[in-house]
């Protein structure tokens, strides 16, 4: 499969799971470091630094291949 197109799919995934967190968790308030926030907030910002890191490696890979191609041609 097209590496693109796994791109697409993974981040729709982690749109949907994000989806999912917002409708079956509660906005209940949490105290954490002196500071409020809320639960929903938590896994939903753990989804996203997952679907950051998915991005970045995917961008590397691309950059390993563009340099590849420069030093064989």
């Amino acid at each position: 499969m097209e590496k693109r197109k796994r791109l697409g799919i993974a981040l729709a995934l982690y749109a949907v799971l994000g989806v999912l967190i917002w409708t079956t968790m509660g906005d209940v308030q949490g105290q954490i470091l002196g500071g409020s926030i809320s639960i929903r907030a938590l896994p939903l910002a753990v989804l996203a630094i997952f679907a950051l890191r998915t991005v970045l490696h995917w961008k590397a890979e691309q950059i390993r291949a563009e340099d590849e191609k420069k030093f064989q041609g």
